[in-house]
């Protein structure tokens, strides 16, 4: 009976995601957004996208606060206070102790801040227990977000960085499909059991429970606010944290580093990729943009096949152990996303 009422509830999921579209929200806010309409905010500002547009907000002129769990952490704090001394301390605030396990603590960053840029999120593929250490995070993490931007009255939008994870059917749909905004991933979720088979699949599953979340707060009569999501997929580019091993990489750059040390072999087909700093910049303009509130956005440049990814990071890195050949599977052709 369980295992049925579970089937049931998965079923209900997948028809949820297929009704939400590329244009799941209301929009509230019809005017342009910029510099003079108030300060904003940058929660998990240490990360590696977050890094690139707290900089970016910063050099168009906006007033900007950023969170962190920690403020303890010397190597991730390294770069914000560098920003913080080019900029000042009254232009970028960073208030530690904000936790996503602890949605009330995000009540003291916001202020006065007008626009909500909500970057933070657990990001691996080797959790034991997806569930508890990326799902849960995600979803209340952003829920609490939200209700505090809702109770502090001020903030207009809200951008959540989402994935493609939460647009990709992995496995499901042909290689060559050309994925839009409008796609929703509903392959990865958890089993009648309630478990995942990859924790890849527990990852994927908590940035679309985090940004259904967020469009379901948002679709309510009574929120004050429009919301507008991001989702890249390979985020590649210039790191601004200090890595002092692989495991201090984001997942996509940790990705390219084991290509290059010849740990992984091409893999058939394509994926999307897109630079960190075209990233950020869409993060700026769908926040900018009033006619961005209420949409996502699939945020991709070029779609090269595995096979070429490799011979590409070859060319670059001659001396590096890179594997090219083509797998069995073949090499693929067209890309998977647009």
């Amino acid at each position: 009976l369980c295992k049925r009422n579970m089937a049931s509830e998965l079923d209900a999921w997948a028809a949820s995601l297929d009704s939400l579209g590329e244009a799941p929200g209301v929009q509230r806010c019809m005017e342009p957004l910029g510099v003079e309409s108030g300060p904003v905010c940058v929660t998990g500002c240490s990360g590696f996208i977050a890094l690139h547009l707290v900089e970016q907000l910063l050099d168009k002129g906006y007033t900007v606060v950023g969170t962190v769990r920690s403020v303890e952490n010397k190597d991730k704090m390294a770069p914000l206070l560098q920003l913080q001394g080019k900029h000042g301390e009254e232009r970028f605030r960073i208030v530690g102790g904000v936790d996503c396990l602890k949605p009330e603590s995000f009540q003291q960053a916001i202020g006065d801040c007008v626009g909500m840029f909500h970057t933070a999120s657990p990001f691996t593929f080797q959790s034991k227990d997806p569930m508890n250490d990326l799902v849960k995070p995600a979803q209340l993490g952003t829920e609490g977000c939200l209700i505090a931007c809702k109770n502090a009255g001020c903030v207009r939008r809200f951008v959540v960085t989402a994935s493609f994870a939460c647009i990709f059917n992995a496995g499901v749909y042909p290689w060559d499909y050309k994925y839009s905004s409008k796609d929703w991933n509903k392959v990865s979720k958890p089993n009648d059991e309630g478990r995942f088979e990859s924790a890849a699949d527990g990852y994927r599953y908590s940035k679309i429970v985090a940004e259904k979340a967020a469009w379901d707060f948002a679709r309510a009569e009574d929120c004050p606010f429009d919301v507008t999501a991001i989702n890249p997929p390979m985020v590649v580019g210039k790191n601004y944290n200090v890595c002092k091993k692989a495991d201090d990489l984001n997942t996509s750059s940790a990705q390219v580093l084991k290509i290059l040390k010849g740990k992984q072999a091409p893999n058939p087909n394509s994926m999307g990729w897109v630079d960190v700093a075209d990233v950020a910049r869409a993060h700026i303009t769908a926040y900018e943009r009033p006619e961005a509130g209420g949409r996502r956005f699939l945020c991709a440049a070029d779609s090269p096949t595995w096979t070429q990814v490799h011979t590409l990071l070859k060319e670059v890195a001659p001396s590096c152990p890179v594997k090219t050949a083509a797998p069995e599977a073949g090499g693929g052709g067209g890309p998977p996303t647009t």
